[in-house]
């Protein structure tokens, strides 16, 4: 997988710059591999750095502002970057993307122009997105009607994906699969309750989260989950989780009974049941 900067705004809007080394630096200095001069860009500004299949970015402390999805990160601390992630240092904005395939500069350049504008504009919400794939208007006389819907329907089964997320729906449950393996890093919670937040605004909903991909989880993690149980409630919706693995299952049996949610061993038990 090949990570990217992609420009935003200004002349050079849309250039992609690869990242292919596993500590990237942004500053005013020789050895930063990519250099500009500003009032507003320090010394040794940021770092991207690349650990496995995760990348991250780090503040070095100059005191000039290292900016994600708008919000100014602390000196010297350390957040990990997803997909569609906006990163402004001084007058320089980059929006994250990642690709597998491996393209001719013109042709990269190409798809990097159409991740820009695929990004422009208001998004709809997941909730959004699979009620306009279940609501589908079919010409019964057009074979592309017909075949459009039918994709829109499978697609909506599929889910939509947000960020750590995989939203789908079936009947009358939302389903919130949760794609990260381990829910320990602060840094990474602090995100993962923003795109639950974010994704589950509608009121009156059954929300049952899967934990099929997880396999450790802090305390903290936990609790935010508390948390969330506590939101929905306030918006008139009800949580349900299920395929925690034992450990996990026992770290939230005792929140049950003050937050009143319900665990099961697999989704189609969950599915089943009234909660």
């Amino acid at each position: 997988m090949k990570f990217f900067l992609i420009v935003t705004k200004g002349k050079k809007r849309g250039l992609p710059i690869p990242i292919e080394i596993d500590l990237f630096l942004i500053g005013t200095t020789q050895m930063c591999q990519l250099r500009a001069n500003h009032s507003d860009i320090g010394d040794q500004h940021c770092a991207f750095a690349i650990r496995g299949e995760k990348v991250f970015i780090r503040d070095m402390g100059s005191g000039k502002a290292t900016m994600v999805n708008g919000e100014v990160m602390p000196g010297s601390e350390e957040w990990p970057l997803h997909k569609g992630d906006k990163v402004a240092v001084g007058p320089l904005e980059f929006m994250i993307n990642f690709r597998e395939k491996q393209l001719n500069q013109r042709d990269l350049e190409e798809w990097a122009l159409k991740q820009l504008d695929e990004d422009t504009g208001p998004k709809a919400s997941a909730l959004e997105e699979l009620a306009k794939a279940n609501n589908v208007e079919v010409d019964r006389d057009s074979a592309s009607s017909i075949a459009n819907a039918v994709i829109s329907k499978m697609n909506a089964a599929k889910g939509v994906v947000r960020g750590r997320l995989r939203i789908s729906q079936e009947a009358t449950i939302t389903i919130v699969r949760i794609n990260d393996v381990y829910l320990v890093d602060d840094a990474e919670l602090i995100h993962l309750k923003k795109e639950l937040h974010d994704n589950l605004t509608h009121p009156n909903l059954r929300v049952l989260l899967d934990f099929k991909n997880v396999r450790r989880m802090s305390t903290s993690a936990a609790d935010m989950f508390g948390d969330l149980i506590q939101w929905l409630r306030r918006q008139g919706s009800t949580l349900a989780m299920c395929r925690l693995r034992p450990e996990l299952a026992k770290m939230l049996e005792g929140m049950q009974s003050m937050y009143a949610f319900r665990l099961f061993p697999d989704k189609d038990l969950a599915l089943q049941q009234r909660w």
